[in-house]
């Protein structure tokens, strides 16, 4: 499958899980920036960055916290992986991946 498909598709399944819990969300296609979704809802903002197969390698894990320093106190900077055939993914808060 071609790995910028396989973003998309992964991208709107997690588009459509974040809807149907109720947020409001934003979808960054094509960008170089560290998130691939921003969800709001009242309580605050989710920054998400979708992975297929695999966490984040050292160097994006540091733009993913580079970027969170930024963000107000309400953010919370996640990455969801979707591994093949999985139907839940599996979600890590930035903090958690290590260094």
């Amino acid at each position: 499958m071609n790995c910028k498909r396989k973003g998309t598709r992964l991208e709107h399944k997690t588009l459509a899980m974040l809807k149907a819990a109720g947020y409001l969300c934003i979808r960054s296609a094509a960008s170089l920036g560290p998130f691939d979704i921003i969800a709001i809802n009242p309580l605050g903002l989710r920054c998400i960055q979708v992975k297929a197969n695999g966490w984040p390698r050292p160097d994006e894990r540091e733009s993913l916290r580079n970027a969170a320093r930024g963000m107000p106190p309400n953010a919370f900077v996640e990455v969801w992986r979707w591994d093949d055939g999985a139907r839940k993914p599996l979600i890590k808060a930035v903090d958690e991946l290590g260094v």
